[in-house]
């Protein structure tokens, strides 16, 4: 049986009463999480967790925005014999054996779709070469008012005189000679601009041209070998490790990141653990039809995305407002085709001792659908003799006891809860509610010693900041939820062998009326009714 460690609790060597082992079979092996978890529950005395005052008598309302950081913080490489330079470097794994570096240059630069690399410390570290390919695309805006009207004021954004410039056509839609006005013509002043709306596609000022995303799969890479790369036209250089088969296996987890100071913080601090991998649940950039701004989180994201392959799956922004996937798709390309998957939004790989499969929020679920029939085929596929965890991996969370985003995958659940606990999940990650919550092993809601733990990771740092409004469970003896939070922070996963796996989520920084606080060893958001609102981290 697989078990997790959790809040201190050593429980190894906890004795745990027989009627406790009768829930999951002796002879099933697929049982996804040891039965000491709801021995500890019990213990612990959940039932005595948090008690929320008051009941839910109305729409959940979003708390406010926070500072994203300024486009002056977003410094594009400069170094490079032929500027403009490449840029928004970062890896991801590909089919076994492959990394695939991903990075963007300027038409002005003319650049091919090449990275050199090699062994590193061999006798030319960039001996080897490979060239892949490359793609552009344009997108019609969708204007948000938050770009210029955020609830709170100083924040990354445009100035509204800048939308209505670009709303406006009247810098070329005219006759020089006559001023006979074209039928496109219009002049938008500032009080005229209007939010929440797509761009018009007859006014190029609101169209989005991107740069030029380059796709390189290297191939042939050894397990636990150090290699080094560097991309055309960039004169840095990067090194990764290809990950390999080993114990312990050491697992970054973040959700819904953004562009904030905490976001950025966020990224530093998942190198600084200097993991083998980092999974996200989904919500990159919050563009938000913004598309410049993928470029500006790119470059943000390169402290740890050049360094670390990052697996994700996609959220909410990157299917709203316009969005389409389209700038994820083509910027975060998964391992679908190696997986038998149809479409790159749902993907699986064997990733160290896990098994990870990547699920898409939005896109049906229901049976016979192309996600459920792909999901299926894969799960019949799984070794647990070859992967001993099993991990899932989505957006919109199943388990969910906050306010914000309540009850918004019961239909995805619905139909596949049942499939998770068959094939014995032993854990579920998502995000989307900006908070952090992590669950006993949980099913039908209800604890459930053979039920995977939900961990829900979505206090990267975006700018809408926690959300702090937990409800109360309607029979607290049954209660899944171990341990919930409204901050910011990370997670840090650690699988020790095939039955043991150590967590920690630790705080990065608080929400404090209207302000970030980054003193994560005092701070507590405001409004957060949780009983551990106080604590700095869940280990």
């Amino acid at each position: 049986m697989l078990k997790f460690f959790f809040a201190g609790l050593a429980l190894a060597n906890m004795q745990m009463p027989q009627d406790e082992f009768d829930e999951c079979d002796s002879d099933t092996s697929d049982c996804a999480l040891n039965v000491l978890q709801l021995g500890a529950s019990k213990k612990t005395q959940i039932a005595h967790s948090e008690q929320p005052t008051g009941v839910k008598t109305s729409a959940y309302m979003r708390p406010k925005n926070h500072l994203d950081v300024g486009t002056s913080q977003f410094v594009p490489n400069e170094k490079c014999p032929h500027p403009p330079c490449s840029g928004q470097v970062h890896i991801q794994l590909g089919a076994p054996g492959e990394m695939v570096v991903s990075f963007v240059s300027q038409p002005e630069s003319d650049t091919a779709s090449r990275v050199r690399y090699g062994r590193l410390g061999s006798l030319g570290d960039l001996d080897l070469e490979t060239v892949g390919k490359a793609e552009t695309y344009s997108q019609l805006m969708f204007w948000n008012a938050m770009l210029w009207d955020p609830p709170l004021k100083g924040g990354f954004g445009l100035d509204q005189a800048v939308v209505a410039r670009d709303m406006s056509t009247d810098t070329w839609a005219y006759d020089p000679k006559t001023g006979w006005k074209y039928p496109s013509w219009r002049e938008i002043g500032v009080q005229q601009v209007e939010g929440d709306k797509m761009g018009w596609y007859k006014n190029p000022s609101e169209r989005y041209d991107s740069p030029k995303v380059h796709t390189v799969v290297l191939t042939g890479l050894k397990e636990g070998e150090t290699y080094t790369y560097q991309v055309e036209n960039d004169d840095r250089s990067f090194t990764f490790t290809y990950p390999m088969y080993k114990y312990p296996y050491h697992v970054g987890l973040v959700g819904d990141i953004g562009q904030t100071p905490v976001s950025n913080s966020s990224m530093h601090l998942l190198s600084g653990l200097k993991p083998d991998v980092v999974l996200l649940t989904g919500d990159l950039s919050y563009a938000d039809g913004y598309y410049p701004r993928w470029d500006s989180f790119g470059i943000m994201f390169e402290t740890l995305g050049s360094k670390v392959p990052v697996m994700t799956v996609p959220g909410n922004h990157e299917y709203g407002s316009a969005e389409a996937f389209k700038s994820y798709n083509v910027r975060y390309p998964m391992p679908y085709l190696s997986s038998g998957s149809s479409d790159p939004n749902y993907w699986s790989r064997d990733i160290g001792p896990m098994h990870v499969v990547g699920l898409n929020s939005y896109a049906s679920a229901k049976a016979g659908s192309y996600q459920y029939r792909w999901l299926l085929q894969d799960l019949k596929s799984f070794d647990r003799k070859k992967t001993p965890w099993l991990v899932a991996m989505m957006h919109a969370p199943w388990y969910n006891s906050n306010l914000g985003h309540y009850g918004e995958a019961k239909v995805m659940m619905e139909h596949l809860e049942e499939i998770f606990f068959e094939h014995g999940v032993n854990l579920v990650l998502a995000g989307h509610v900006h908070s952090f919550e992590r669950t006993w092993p949980a099913y039908r809601n209800e604890t459930n010693a053979c039920g995977p733990v939900y961990i829900n990771i979505g206090d990267g740092g975006n700018r809408e900041g926690p959300y702090a409004h937990w409800l109360p469970f309607d029979n607290e003896t049954k209660a899944w939820s171990a341990f919930r939070q409204g901050a910011f922070g990370i997670g840090d996963l650690k699988i020790m062998n095939g039955t043991h796996a150590f967590f920690t989520w630790r705080r990065s920084a608080c929400f404090d009326n209207g302000e970030v606080n980054f003193d994560a060893t005092n701070c507590s958001s405001t409004g957060d009714n949780s009983r551990n609102s106080l604590k700095a981290d869940d280990i």
